[in-house]
């Protein structure tokens, strides 16, 4: 669109020009950057002043009803052209239910890059950790994203290869757990300290940790959880035994339920030789897997069918 100054007393043109933006953000002037992308949004054809303003948004990807606003074109006039561009790679379409949103790839590959200098200095600090949340990653590299924009953006970047996920973390791919002599003399204390404890379960206060500090002994435990080696056992959050232990005590309790009805605490504290809170606590374990339900009173379970 053209447009005319006038000044109206007197009446008289003082100039005027070409609209190359009708919702500007604030420019420096005599910024050679700026300038030039004034020049191409003046010069340039309807794609190449499509790219400049969805690479204009570094915080955010670019709704297309947005960037039809901002450009005062309309969607199907853009479409076009946002085809061409995502055709060459030089922007990623993500289609979504109410829009479809834009990424520049130079956008893309800058916050991918800022991720992954932040998951190398995480491992140096935590060896044992598959990587960071993504609700700490959104918060921290894409806070102004829609969360489900965002998880459109997680995806694309397992697709390149770059990262995965790991138990709801986002971590390299091809980052494995250092099983070093510290991993491994932590791993070997936990492992005598529940299989002395038997089914006189240990919190993990209780555990002798020896020098190692509780956040390190913690993230290691939890390593050897996804490993299936060790549980967490009932609804107790500090209270961890060998993973052997609790498979025994589901068939034990699939045995008991092939000719008896209601199984109480009492029977399972005496069909494990520990004490009453142990029994609860494998009652609890034994309900979270599905293979018992409360029925009744607090201490009688049936089998879950």
């Amino acid at each position: 669109d053209r447009f005319v100054v006038r000044f109206y007393s007197p009446l008289e043109t003082s100039g005027g020009g070409v609209v190359l933006e009708s919702n500007p953000g604030k420019k420096k002037r005599f910024n050679d950057r700026v300038i030039e992308e004034l020049k191409k949004k003046k010069y340039g054809s309807l794609t190449d002043v499509c790219e400049l303003n969805i690479r204009a948004v570094t915080d955010d990807l670019v709704p297309l009803k947005e960037l039809a606003r901002h450009m005062s074109h309309s969607a199907e006039e853009l479409r076009s052209c946002l085809d061409e561009l995502t055709e060459r790679g030089s922007v990623l379409a993500f289609p979504l239910r109410k829009d479809t949103w834009y990424w520049h790839a130079d956008n893309a590959f800058v916050t991918e890059q800022e991720i992954v200098r932040a998951l190398r200095s995480f491992y140096g600090k935590y060896p044992y950790r598959y990587g960071i949340s993504k609700a700490e990653i959104r918060n921290t590299f894409m806070k102004k994203v829609k969360p489900n924009v965002f998880d459109a953006c997680v995806d694309h970047m397992i697709s390149t290869g770059m990262f995965r996920i790991q138990d709801e973390m986002l971590c390299l791919s091809d980052f494995e757990i250092s099983k070093d002599r510290t991993f491994a003399e932590i791993e070997t204390l936990l492992t005598e300290a529940f299989e002395n404890a038997g089914y006189m379960f240990l919190r993990f206060s209780e555990v002798d940790k020896k020098q190692y500090p509780d956040e390190t002994v913690i993230d290691v435990l939890r390593v050897l959880i996804d490993e299936e080696k060790m549980v967490r056992v009932g609804s107790e959050p500090e209270v961890y035994t060998m993973k052997h232990f609790m498979d025994a005590a589901e068939m034990q309790v699939k045995k008991y339920f092939e000719t008896g009805e209601i199984l109480t605490i009492k029977q399972v504290r005496d069909m494990f030789a520990t004490n009453r809170k142990s029994a609860k606590q494998i009652i609890g374990y034994t309900d979270s897997i599905k293979v018992t339900k409360k029925v009744g009173a607090e201490t009688e379970r049936v089998a879950c069918v």
